[in-house]
């Protein structure tokens, strides 16, 4: 009896070290795989190729909601927008921007077939593009209209790269009045 508690120990042991092992290997080549197959994508280094995105602090508090006064629906002036605005790239979007006489600003979003088949990741994209306007609204100019159209690599994204794309845009089109660091 004595001799099988030590052969029943010595095989539990034995179990257990090649367990530990197995794992161990294939934690092992899990790491190796992602690490080789993890290449980054278009969207990633095109990010990469832009300038360190400024972040654009929270507004005041009610500053960051998104009424329909601010919303381009009539297609007159979108066609207005797009026939004489100044015309601004990223690889994940387009933005067309047009000065206009008086205050407010209006901003409508376009996600097309080509960027996404299915309705619901196009619709996701159009919140994603919503959300990082919303947030930033505070810190724009008046008097400008402005249309934003999703490219295709906008669906292989997420929304950081979104959001910084569309900060990347606003900053070039001189729209986004970035607050002054008092230290």
């Amino acid at each position: 009896m004595v001799d099988g508690k030590i052969v029943a120990r010595a095989n539990l042991q034995t179990e257990q070290t090649q367990t530990q092992k197995d794992s161990w290997f294939l934690d092992e080549n899990v790491n190796e795989g992602w690490s080789q197959c993890h290449q980054a994508s278009q969207v990633e280094r095109a990010m990469a190729l832009d300038c360190v995105v400024p972040t654009v602090p929270p507004g005041p508090k009610g500053t960051n909601r998104f009424p329909k006064s601010e919303r381009l629906s009539h297609q007159k002036d979108i066609e207005a927008c797009l026939r004489e605005g100044k015309r601004y790239r990223h690889p994940l979007m387009t933005l067309y921007v047009r000065w206009r006489e008086g205050s407010g600003r209006r901003i409508t979003f376009s996600v097309g077939r080509k960027v996404a088949k299915k309705a619901t990741q196009r619709n996701k994209i159009k919140r994603w593009l919503r959300e990082a306007y919303r947030t930033k609204r505070w810190a724009m100019k008046e008097g400008v209209d402005l249309f934003v159209i999703a490219q295709p690599e906008c669906a292989a994204a997420n929304f950081q790269a979104v959001n910084e794309a569309l900060t990347i845009l606003l900053i070039r089109a001189k729209v986004l009045q970035m607050p002054n660091k008092q230290e």
